[in-house]
């Protein structure tokens, strides 16, 4: 279906929607718990401690314009993503031999983003209100770790790679661009899997070295 009628606003909609609802809820959470996690960075440290102070005062308590701003920018911020990944994906599929249209491409990651932009926020925003923790929840391999510390290297990698929400909808795009475009699962799991690591550690690169 998605091949022949992608209905591209459907998922974009739904996904924004949801996820500026869901910054909506967390950024009062997790703003504050971005800045104490990053304290002892080599950024943090040449920012005087007033101003840090000032920040966090801000992050805990944000105003309602900065808090729909917030939310508003993490939705946009998403649909960029979805895009970029998109085009990424497009290309190096093509490169590996498949035969499909761009828009085609972005139908399969908007569909597919149902499961970690959609539904992974939907499932996990009760967890975070009822514990006070962005980063300390996960539903994935960094919720095994027995310290569960969110400012090891570690729990961040983890955290970044091994949400199994984002695994299916991996598999999805490795099914989707299998079908789609006409190409070999093994030929369309390799492409899949090696863009979308690029992609991810690309982005989290900062939460990652930064602090």
């Amino acid at each position: 279906n998605v091949g022949r009628r992608s209905k591209l606003w459907v998922p974009f909609v739904l996904i924004f929607l949801i996820m500026t609802g869901y910054m909506w809820m967390v950024s009062p959470i997790m703003n504050p718990e971005q800045i104490e996690m990053s304290q002892d960075s080599k950024l943090m440290q040449m920012i005087p401690e007033d101003v840090r102070e000032q920040q966090y005062e801000q992050a805990l308590n944000p105003s309602t314009p900065q808090r729909l701003g917030q939310a508003l920018q993490g939705g946009f911020f998403v649909m960029v993503q979805m895009m970029l990944l998109a085009l990424l994906l497009g290309w190096f599929i093509k490169l590996s031999g498949g035969t499909g249209r761009m828009v085609q491409s972005m139908g399969i990651v908007a569909w597919a983003a149902l499961i970690p932009m959609g539904l992974g926020p939907l499932l996990t925003l009760p967890i975070i209100l009822q514990t006070e923790s962005f980063f300390g929840t996960s539903i994935g391999l960094a919720a095994l770790l027995p310290d569960g510390d969110p400012s090891s290297l570690l729990y961040k990698i983890l955290y970044m790679f091994g949400d199994f929400f984002t695994w299916w909808g991996v598999a999805l795009l490795v099914i989707g661009y299998r079908r789609v475009y006409g190409l070999s699962q093994g030929a369309a799991a390799t492409t899949v899997i090696l863009v979308w690591f690029i992609a991810v550690l690309f982005a989290s690169a900062p939460m990652l070295f930064l602090m």
